[in-house]
């Protein structure tokens, strides 16, 4: 049925994650890259001729088994063509974008972004093995063994296809999606909870717990948010197993191209979504995979990516380096020229959905600000947090012509620059994080779903981004290997685990300052925060409330006010302005500067 993948084997690239003084770069053929990429839904408006003027050579190309939705609430799919919708494949769309590509830049290195996700035809024929969506219409079930069987074999067809192609000697690795949004979320974002679930639930429950003959949850506790030891079973498994369906994927590419090139994923949105039956909270299962070089996931949505807060991981990216593999955060940043995508493509998506504006007119998440002004300064938002947690970067063109600006451009270039000069400073030399907030995602299913608990994490994680007190974050599994580094660790979770509780009293054995969640006290507020890092000896770089980061050698500000800036380091450096503001370089412990309101400056320590 398929190729055995080694067509051109001698002229394929060898690909791997490489650090360089603390940081992961993509190494290509034994030359290091900055891991920073552009991709676009819509190629037809894309702008890949403007980033590979800019000096960017690493494209994520998008490519489907099948045109049906990706957002099961929506309706919504980018795909025209799914590759394996007809009675024989077509890979037109993906080849000839690839090919546009190539010719403007011959030395492009090309990650195919791989939605696995059955055609129409599979559904029809396996609806047994299916759950019905919010929107109507029937998908895989990740239960299914012949989802996992059949979905491997199109992927090695696909993959096949590729390797033997006259462009084949361009790909790089490959990003691997699925699920609700492409993001591995269940499709019916329950779980997908079905009498098709017992028979693999059971066998969970046997192998992890010796329970013989489990029974499924009552739907009803599940929708009611009633907190049964089944609902806390099921909402483990439904999470562990969703990580194993991704990392199956990714097992089948990895030894299908013999281990040459990188495999990534989306998963562990474990530091931003709450919900236990998305599947999201099944990291510690696949962190250490072999198969997984890389995990994705966007910059935070928080309050709607408003000006003023930190954008920040959804991940815990600083995990992720620890086990020595890749952040490569989605960052689709809206601007001034961000349209609707009704726009892009007229009269093909129905009017009444991706809202610019509520039913009340306030601007929605798909919104970009009003000015160029604003834009640039949301894209270096971005760039400064990327960019000091050493986590690589793909510009998200959603509809294509979000960046298509001539100063947009010249920054997004200098960004290009500096993250490739990155790689020559040493992170040793410079200021870290003293504070680390730590994620303990099984904790998710000791709060019935929707319970204002949940939101404890996510209300911390934000606050923390106004303190002017930089922080990593990590999985509390990780605690044993990480806390030497820091002065105080914040724990989230109001329940914890017993790996949460096991945390927190190894931090108080080894002197850590700790301030955790509780019941009572579920959350802190940036002041509260600030007020106890500080008296437990961390350094603050701001005290107020400006988003300050810092790392590998470089500072990023954003302001929420018009005024004067100061920002108090840890000792003398020589800074220098990159992006943002205009200062004279200058020995200093002790910055000040003007900035107006919602502004961002990026600064290198030297």
């Amino acid at each position: 049925m398929f190729g055995d993948g080694n067509c051109g084997e001698d002229n394929m690239l060898k690909s791997h994650i490489e650090f360089e003084n603390g940081k992961p770069f993509i190494s290509v053929n034994g030359e290091l890259h900055s891991p920073l990429a552009y991709t676009t839904y819509f190629d037809e408006c894309g702008e890949f001729s403007d980033f590979i003027k800019a000096g960017y050579k690493i494209f994520f190309v998008n490519v489907s088994f099948t045109d049906l939705p990706i957002n099961n609430t929506s309706g919504f799919t980018p795909f025209r063509t799914g590759v394996f919708e007809k009675d024989e494949p077509d890979y037109s769309e993906f080849d000839g974008v690839v090919r546009g590509i190539v010719s403007q830049c011959p030395d492009a290195l090309i990650f195919p972004r791989i939605n696995i996700s059955m055609p129409w035809k599979w559904i029809e024929e396996n609806i047994n093995e299916t759950i019905a969506t919010a929107k109507g219409g029937n998908r895989e079930s990740f239960y299914s063994d012949s989802f996992l069987r059949d979905g491997a074999e199109l992927l090695k067809v696909l993959v096949s296809h590729i390797r033997s192609a006259d462009y084949s000697g361009r790909i790089a690795g490959f990003q691997l999606c699925g699920g609700t949004t492409q993001e591995w979320f269940h499709h019916d974002l329950f779980g997908s909870f079905s009498p098709f679930a017992l028979e693999k639930f059971r066998e969970w429950m046997l192998g992890k717990y010796g329970v013989e003959n489990a029974s499924l949850p009552d739907k009803k506790d599940l929708e009611s948010g009633a907190l049964t030891e089944e609902v806390q079973k099921y909402a483990e498994f439904c999470c562990e197993a969703m990580a194993k369906t991704a990392e199956h994927f990714a097992r089948t590419l990895k030894e299908y191209i013999k281990n040459q090139q990188i495999v990534g994923i989306f998963y562990g949105y474990n530091a931003f979504v709450s919900d236990y039956l998305w599947g999201t909270h099944g990291m510690r299962h696949i962190i250490d995979s072999p198969y997984i070089d890389f995990f994705s996931s966007p910059c935070a949505y928080d309050d709607n990516r408003n000006s003023g807060l930190d954008w920040g991981d959804m991940i815990p990216v600083d995990s992720i380096k620890n086990h020595n593999k890749l952040a490569f955060i989605e960052c689709d940043i809206r601007t001034h020229l961000t349209k609707r995508m009704q726009a892009s493509r007229p009269g093909e998506y129905p009017d009444d959905i991706l809202l610019l504006r509520d039913s009340n007119g306030n601007k929605t998440v798909w919104s970009g600000p009003d000015t160029l002004e604003l834009s640039l300064s949301a894209i270096r938002k971005a760039f400064a947090h990327q960019l000091t947690k050493g986590s690589g970067i793909w510009w998200f063109d959603m509809w294509g012509g979000w960046y298509h600006d001539p100063k947009i451009m010249a920054e997004l270039e200098k960004m290009n620059q500096i993250a490739d000069f990155s790689m020559n400073k040493k992170s040793e030399d410079y200021p870290s994080a003293e504070a680390v907030l730590f994620i303990d995602e099984r904790a998710y299913a000791n709060i019935p779903r929707g319970n204002p608990l949940l939101a404890a994490v996510g209300t911390t994680r934000v606050a923390m981004g106004n303190t002017g007190i930089p922080f990593d974050l990590c999985m509390v599994e990780d605690a044993p290997e990480v806390i030497h580094k820091y002065r105080t660790a914040i724990f989230t979770a109001p329940i914890p685990t017993q790996c949460g509780i096991k945390a927190v009293e190894l931090c108080e054995k080894h002197n850590i300052s700790v301030i955790k969640a509780s019941e009572e006290k579920p959350y802190f507020t940036t002041n509260e925060l600030r007020e106890l890092l500080v008296s437990s000896g961390v350094h603050c770089y701001n005290n107020k409330n400006n988003v300050v980061n810092v790392g590998g050698g470089y500072l990023g500000v954003h302001s929420v006010a018009d005024g004067e800036i100061n920002i108090k380091l840890p000792k003398k450096y020589k800074v220098k302005s990159l992006l943002g503001i205009d200062l004279p370089e200058c020995e200093t412990d002790n910055i000040s500067f003007n900035m107006k309101k919602h502004d961002t400056a990026v600064f290198e320590l030297i």
